[in-house]
């Protein structure tokens, strides 16, 4: 999987690495599809955090801090389709 530009920055804000983030993909708490933005959401766990790393054509766009409020609001909403990888 590539990284764009702005995923590598995240990366480096949030003080980790693309190999450490490619694991985390390997076992995600929830994948979800946003059909406002058509990208697939994979949502897992850093250090103890919860993070939303959005995927599209096969290339990390962007990674931020989220919590299940915000997951379980996007849901709700009808924005994102998720089910639990657990």
């Amino acid at each position: 999987m590539k990284f764009s530009k702005h995923a590598k920055d995240k990366l480096n804000l949030y003080g980790t690495t693309e190999e450490v983030l490619q694991e985390a993909l390997r076992k995600p708490l929830y994948i979800c599809r946003d059909y406002e933005k058509f990208s697939t959401v994979y949502i897992v766990e850093l250090e103890g955090k919860i993070f939303s790393v959005v995927v599209k054509d096969n290339t990390i766009i962007t990674i931020y801090r989220t919590d299940l409020n915000r997951l379980n609001s996007r849901i709700k909403s009808g924005r994102w389709n998720c089910w639990s990888c657990n």
